[in-house]
């Protein structure tokens, strides 16, 4: 028995145009792509959204960049070296994701390292 589906199709294929882990596209550039308005693709979020709340909020493809890398535990300054923007930028995209409703929490740095000179520690230990 086939399973039934949450959204068409139609509905997926924009949502896959437009949120950040796939195509990345602005809402914009994905209704131009399909040939219909802006205000379609929005309101088909808007109906995506109902049902399927845990895949918001969707960040443009500059502003998960830019989120992943704080996140991650990269200073405002080095994600700005790293994009060759000014600091300011960076910091706007982060607001604009926050506002969206994405969660911040402090940076905490590289959750894991490697350090060569553990290895002989970790060997003894297996």
């Amino acid at each position: 028995m086939a399973e039934k589906r949450l959204i068409t199709k139609r509905q997926e294929q924009i949502f896959r145009l437009v949120h950040h882990d796939f195509g990345g596209l602005s809402q914009t550039e994905a209704a131009q792509r399909l040939g219909i308005s802006q205000s379609a693709v929005s309101n088909v979020l808007k109906q995506i959204k109902k049902k399927l709340p845990q895949y918001f909020p969707i960040l443009t493809k500059i502003e998960a960049e830019r989120y992943h890398l704080y996140v991650e535990g990269w200073s405002v300054e080095n994600i700005a070296e790293h994009f060759g923007v000014t600091p300011g930028s960076i910091y706007e995209a982060l607001q604009r994701a926050r506002d969206k409703g994405m969660y911040f929490t402090k940076a905490k740095g590289r959750i894991l390292s490697y350090d060569s000179s553990m290895d002989a520690d970790v060997k003894q230990k297996f």
